[in-house]
């Protein structure tokens, strides 16, 4: 089976558990204190920096709680909206209005603003799973790679993944546009999959 073929087939199991899965905001509530407690993103917020997040969809890790967190402590929240084949960002505020897409992911409709201007200086992303040498398996649109591979070499800051813990796995799939995270943060823990500088 090629890479391609074995992460159509990986995805459709974890979204199946995930459609079978009682999600509650308290795992939001422990994400958020988890990544709150880490010092890329503690420096961050201090300084009034970029951080990118996202809505989370059904079935996903809560975000809501992290991004109102994030927003209190200090840091300029990015999330993004699918236009064509690539993301658009846009920052959030306690006002920002949303809409659900056809994906039914809620998406800030607010004017985007340039990414390379804004420099993020933490990446937060969503995955269906991340296996231990920190390779990703999104839902399979390609956006966040395409996103991820315009960013400086070795630049933009870490990555950091929200899963369940059992999303956790032994190895993804890989094909060559693959990116790799930084940190892997659960409701249960946080991860460093590469330790920082």
């Amino acid at each position: 089976m090629d890479p391609a073929e074995a992460k159509g087939q990986l995805r459709a199991d974890l979204r199946k558990r995930r459609r079978e899965r009682d999600v509650l905001q308290s795992h939001g509530e422990a994400i958020a204190a988890h990544i709150g407690d880490l010092e890329p993103v503690r420096e961050a917020c201090e300084q009034g920096l970029v951080i990118t997040c996202y809505s989370a969809r059904p079935g996903e890790p809560p975000t809501e709680p992290l991004r109102a967190t994030l927003r209190a402590a200090g840091a300029t929240v990015l999330l993004p909206r699918v236009e064509g084949d690539d993301l658009v960002w846009c920052v959030e505020e306690d006002a920002s209005e949303m809409a659900v897409n056809s994906l039914g992911i809620a998406e800030p409709t607010g004017d985007p603003i340039d990414l390379a201007d804004a420099a993020p200086a933490v990446w937060i992303i969503p995955a269906l799973a991340i296996d231990e040498d920190g390779y990703r398996l999104g839902q399979g649109g390609g956006f966040y790679d395409r996103a991820l591979r315009d960013q400086p070499e070795g630049g933009g800051g870490p990555i950091i993944a929200l899963i369940f813990e059992d999303e956790m796995v032994h190895e993804v799939p890989r094909e060559d546009h693959d990116h790799r995270v930084d940190i892997v943060v659960t409701p249960e823990r946080v991860r460093w999959l590469s330790m920082p500088d």
